[in-house]
Formats: C-alpha cells, structure tokens, sequence
C-alpha cells in the first residue's frame, strides 16, 4: 500500500481508529492518574587515589587504577554493608534486599565519578537515603581495600554533590503517558482496519469483478427509502444520474444487436435489485425507448409498492399458470401504465406455490415471445440468486442478466457463485451495477463524485436545491437554458438569491 492507500483507510476507519484512541487515551489517563509518584533523589561521589598512600608509579597510572575500581564500586555501592548501617542510623522498617531496590548507581564514561540515585514514595525519604548511602559507602571502600594492612586505604570516597528532596515525581511522566496512550490506541486502531481490510473478502470496486463490466456505481442515498424511484427525487440528482450511466452503458454494450429482454438479479436480497430493475426501466422510457418493467419475483414482488399498485392485481402468475388466456389482448388489459412517464408495468399478480415450475413453463417462453414484439426493452425484476433457482430459470430464456452488488457487503465468493450459476444456464452476465456505496469511497475507489454535493448543503436550504429550481421549470426547458439557472445558481449569494432567479424567468416570460 502506497500513502495515499494508507490515508484513504484510516479515513474510511475513522471511526474505529478514533474510538480505539480515545479509549488508549482514558486508560493511559487512568493508569497515570492512579499511580503512585515516585521522587528521586540524587547524589554525585568522587572516587580518588591519595599520592602519598603508595607508589603511584608502581600502579602505571593513578588514574588508571582509579577508573578500574570504580567500575567495581558502582556494583557494589548496594551491597549489606553499606546498607545495614543506613537503615539502623535512619531507622527504617525494611530489609537491605528491599532498600538495595531503591537504589540505582552508574559510572560515567572515562570519569572516575558514581552518580547515585534513590527511588521513593517520600521525596525527603529518598534525599535522606542518598546522602547517608553516600557517607556509608565511602567508610566501606575504607574497610574493603588493603583491611588489616596497617596503612590508609589507596582509594578514597568524597561525596561532590549532596542530594536534596525533590521537588517533581519521576514517574508517572503525565504527558508522556498519555502521548504513549495516543500512539498506541491510534496503532491499535489502524492496526485492527489494516486486519479487517487483508481478511475482508468484499466486493467493493470493479477491481473486484474479476473481469466482469461494471455498468454503474451507485452512491448510497439515504433517502432511498422513502423515495425509491428517480422520479421521486431531482432530475438532477446524483442517483439519477447514476442511472443514466447506467442506460447509457447497458445500451451501448453491445452497438449492433443491444441486449432486449434483461434479468436484473442479485446473489442475496436487500441488494438493491427490484429498484434498479424499476430505476433502469424508467430511464430507458424516459429516453424514448419502448420499455416494460415485468415483474417475475412470484415470491416477494416489489413493484407494486414502489409503483403503488394493487398487489392483487392479476398479472404474470396468471397469464403463465391458465386463469387468464396468453394472447396480446389479455396482456394489454393487464399492462399498466406509470403516470409520469411512458413505462409499462406487468406486476407479477397473485403469488404462486409453485413460482419456479411456472418460469420454467412454455406458458412463460410465450409470454416473452409476445412481448419481444411490442418493446424495445424487457426488464425482469427477479427473486435473488443463491437463495433460490428462479433467476436462473429467467436468465436461460432471457438475453442476459444485470448483477446488482450492495458495494462492502456482498461476498466475493457469492458474487462469483451468482456468475457462474447463470454462465451454468447457458446465458451471460452482462454487467455489475455496484449499488449502496458509502459516500466515503466514491471519490477514492471510482475516481469522482456524483451529481452536485455541494449544492445539498444547509446553505441554501430556504431556497432549494438546484434540482427543485430546474424541476418546477422543467415544463419550459426548451425555453429557458438550464445551464443558465446554474450559472445563476453558483453566483448569486444570499437573500437575493431567489428574487433575482425569478425575475429572470418573468423575463424569459416563464
């Protein structure tokens, strides 16, 4: 993964990573916060050899035979000897084992200097300590070298700085913890997305078809389902743009012989299908061709409630199963007609117990046969894929089928299975329609944006939307030139937005 790839997934994760760092943050502020200070004291001794103890000569270098020596003390300093003593001169209620772990001491490099240190609750504790460990320590280096030789020890101890109560804990380090705290609740954060995206098994863009078209992407929409139908929403808004995308790709798939009759399927339900089956029907009528929306889910029918339609109506149950006789006159008494465009409508009537023996009858081959007559375009809304065979049985008698895709939610391996049982059938997948794709990955996984975003905004609510002001004119569209209302729509600002907009069309005579 490149930067850029890193920065869309944290975005994408934005949600995870901020809650795992915030909680990284509260533990990291409790554990601080509930700790005990700890306060060190410090003090500084000086290691030297007298020039009148002994033949400094015989030992190369006085400050030689130094340096080795206080390597060795630095290790000792903590020894019982030197500790016993401090805890009966202070009085203290613990152990030399216990005391020892309170103490640190380090040499320098190329110095004959020991910088003693002294960790403990009680600031002025911890001076005390240091200072008497100091003192101590230099009558141990005494009684340790040359004892019993009747001669001054070679080595002598002096305490150079004197260690005072201090003032600040060493720990817990407040805004170190908490920065560590950050750090690691954001690595854990974008470490649990990084995890989620390897084992994630998605389809989310056209790379993931495996080789498979990709007709249209289509931006999740939250108003979808109040207002399912493009005609429910602007004329120009982004879904309905999408689905002209979608026309325009699925009529020119194939220039010389384009596909007629067109299964519109999904692997599972709450995909999406039924209304991009009733969205790309209604595009298509809009655009002039001559379109029929059939609805052959004899299982769960959809079209009615998008098109407000009696469920009981009869319809393709009947005409396939014998109660109504298969001629064109009984299928013009049963077509119905959508009130805002040219779209014919064949809902699936009564539901059936037996929806896949019907499909699969010759009653159904009859029944597309006459409407390969009469129209350019036969949509077929279908059951889903996996669950049951119907699709499949449709898609064998159709010219091909539409996959519709919920983008992040169907699993590649049910997207593949779904392909592969129309292949089985003898028909063809014609393309993918990407549907509910979070506004997040538009832009990154596709490359741009749908529709105007920018023109939703709360900024212009009290005066509408660039749809609302082209919709209410559309009547006299050929009159008034929609590019110049966005013109105006992107220059004027403020309250006079829309007595200026409309005095232009009194103008224009609209």
């Amino acid at each position: 993964m490149d930067l850029i790839e890193f920065w869309h997934l944290i975005k994408k994760s934005r949600l995870l990573i901020g809650a795992t760092t915030l909680l990284g943050l509260i533990l990291s502020a409790i554990i601080t916060f509930t700790t005990t200070p700890i306060y060190q004291a410090k003090a500084q001794l000086f290691v030297s050899t007298p020039a009148s103890a002994l033949d400094i000569s015989a030992l190369a270098t006085g400050g030689s035979f130094t340096q080795q020596r206080v390597k060795s003390y630095a290790q000792i300093i903590a020894n019982p000897l030197t500790l016993k003593p401090v805890i009966k001169d202070l009085k203290l209620d613990t152990t030399p084992d216990q005391l020892a772990k309170m103490i640190t001491a380090n040499v320098p490099l190329d110095t004959v200097l020991i910088n003693l240190t002294v960790s403990n609750q009680d600031p002025k504790l911890a001076s005390e300590i240091a200072n008497a460990v100091a003192d101590q320590f230099s009558v141990t280096v005494g009684d340790l070298e040359l004892k019993g030789l009747g001669v001054d020890a070679p080595v002598k101890v002096s305490t150079v700085v004197g260690a005072i109560p201090p003032t600040t804990p060493s720990s817990p380090k407040k805004s170190l913890n908490l920065l560590l705290g950050l750090i690691l609740g954001f690595g854990m954060g974008f470490g649990l997305s990084m995890l989620r995206a390897i084992f994630d098994n998605s389809v989310k863009n056209e790379d993931h078809l495996d080789g498979t078209p990709l007709l249209a992407a289509i931006g999740f929409d939250e108003t979808a389902n109040e207002k399912p139908l493009i005609t429910q929403i602007g004329r120009y808004a982004a879904r309905t743009e999408s689905y002209r995308t979608f026309r325009t790709n699925l009529q020119f798939i194939n220039p010389d012989a384009h596909p007629q009759a067109i299964v519109i399927t999904s692997s599972l339900p709450n995909e999406g299908k039924s209304t991009s089956a009733a969205n790309i029907a209604l595009s298509l009528a809009k655009a002039g061709a001559k379109t029929i929306l059939v609805d052959t889910d004899l299982r769960r029918p959809k079209i009615p409630v998008y098109f407000g339609t009696s469920s009981m109506a009869y319809g393709v149950t009947e005409l396939i199963s014998g109660k109504r006789l298969l001629n064109m006159k009984s299928l013009k008494e049963l077509i119905q007609k959508d009130e805002k465009t040219p779209l014919h409508i064949l809902v699936s009537g009564h539901i059936p117990p037996n929806p896949s023996e019907l499909l699969g009858s010759n009653k159904f081959d009859e029944l597309l046969a006459l409407l390969r007559k009469q129209y350019d375009y036969i949509i077929l809304d279908c059951p889903p894929m996996l669950p049951v065979t119907d699709a499949a049985i449709v898609a064998a008698k159709a010219d091909g089928a539409v996959l519709v895709v919920h983008a992040g939610v169907t699993r590649r391996p049910q997207f593949i299975g779904t392909r592969d049982a129309i292949a089985s059938v003898g028909s063809s997948v014609i393309g993918v329609v990407l549907n509910k794709i979070p506004e997040s990955s538009l832009e990154y996984e596709y490359g741009y944006r749908y529709g105007y975003p920018r023109y939703y905004g709360s900024k212009y609510r009290s005066y509408g939307t660039k749809s609302d002001v082209l919709n209410k004119y559309e009547p006299n569209k050929e009159v008034l030139n929609r590019f110049e209302i966005e013109e105006r729509f992107e220059h004027i600002r403020g309250r006079k937005f829309k007595e200026e907009l409309l005095k232009e069309l009194r103008e224009k005579d609209l």
